[in-house]
């Protein structure tokens, strides 16, 4: 047997794993290369770095409940720069009617909280013990039958929104919210976008960037992996359901501020909004708080997500005026940074089982992969 070539098209984290493993698989019996469109590596996964300053464009961390995951950090060499996210940031709060509550996280808080009314939470306990709730539906509905719809509007809605940007009504339960494992959220000292610049250090013989593949006769391969976005992909392989798959838009506002520019100091991991408060605020995310070398001393790094596009200008101001709501600022930032994503986040939502069932993820020597 000759020496197979493989293609991978994508050079997000899951072309990259690919990439890893099947370098660690074959050795010196596979001839592979992978193809990114953009100038950089990771995808939505970027830190930008400024003055001290560490700006995630993309997810600020990882939750490192994975052997895979931890064998592919230790082989890239990263262990030793793994950072665990503050315990002190663990408080996390809602917001409703432009007042911070806090997450509960023992039974005092819990009977304390607003959030819920005092029926909501008995409905909320007797439905820990309801299991027999079918994940054949919506989010809400699931929430809603299993508990009631207050929990379903005040705490799943945020921290769907704050993971999908989507609407829990419209997602579906079992695709959406699978059985997660729990885990310490991690990040590397430099920022996510770390973990690229070492693939680029191992493999740069094997990455080929600057370069959109927008047809497989351009490719000459045994195997092409293709870990695009589903909508690109659709056109690439030949697979037009791919393309149903919804996306929602996200943009990403990063603001740098001296720590005393606040009225009120930003506490904790940060916070998420509920859908029925009628904003296109996401949630709000103290990163200095979080990960304690995202800023220098004495400064404060915050993101804000909207679900929404919009100009630099626009969505700064629209950031700032909802920081100044709740924290009261004194002062401007020193950085400002801002990352739109249009297609960020796919949607699974109630058609997405019969989406996959239309797409042929392995036709002839194409293999389809990637997060969607």
């Amino acid at each position: 047997m000759g020496i197979i070539k493989i293609a991978i098209i994508g050079g997000g984290i899951s072309g990259l794993a690919a990439l890893h493993f099947l370098k660690k698989r074959f050795n010196n019996d596979a001839d592979i290369s992978l193809y990114e469109s953009n100038t950089f590596l990771g995808g939505s996964i970027r830190s930008l770095r400024n003055d001290g300053f560490i700006f995630e464009t993309g997810p600020n961390g990882f939750l490192n409940n994975s052997a895979v995951t931890m064998e592919l950090i230790e082989d890239l060499g990263l262990k030793d720069d793994l950072i665990i996210a503050d315990p002190f940031a663990k408080r996390r709060y809602i917001q409703t009617d432009g007042r911070l509550n806090l997450l509960p996280s023992d039974l005092k808080s819990f009977i304390r909280t607003p959030l819920l009314k005092t029926k909501e939470k008995f409905q909320l306990i007797a439905g820990i013990f309801n299991k027999k709730i079918s994940t054949d539906r919506s989010i809400y509905d699931y929430v809603s039958a299993r508990f009631c719809p207050g929990v379903a509007e005040n705490l799943a809605d945020p921290f769907m929104r704050g993971i999908f940007g989507g609407n829990i009504k419209q997602l579906h339960m079992g695709h959406a919210f699978p059985k997660m494992k729990k885990g310490p959220m991690t990040s590397f000292k430099n920022g996510m976008g770390q973990v690229f610049e070492r693939f680029e250090e191992k493999y740069s013989s094997c990455i080929v960037k600057g370069q959109s593949i927008d047809s497989l006769d351009k490719i000459t391969a045994d195997v092409i992996i293709s870990t695009i976005p589903a909508y690109r992909a659709s056109t690439l392989t030949g697979n037009p359901a791919l393309n149903e798959i919804r996306y929602c838009t996200v943009a990403v506002v990063g603001l740098a501020f001296d720590a005393a520019s606040f009225r009120s100091k930003p506490d904790g991991f940060g916070y998420l909004i509920p859908s029925n408060q009628g904003k296109d605020i996401l949630g709000v995310l103290i990163e200095s708080n979080v990960y304690q070398n995202r800023a220098p001393q004495g400064k404060v790094m915050i993101r804000v997500m909207i679900g929404q596009d919009g100009s630099t200008d626009t969505l700064i101001e629209k950031a700032l005026k909802e920081l100044d709501t709740i924290y009261g600022l004194k002062g401007k930032p020193v950085a400002t940074w801002v990352q739109v994503w249009p297609k960020a986040i796919p949607q699974y939502e109630m058609n997405y089982a019969s989406i996959l069932e239309r797409v042929n993820l392995e036709k002839n020597h194409v293999l389809i992969a990637g997060n969607f």
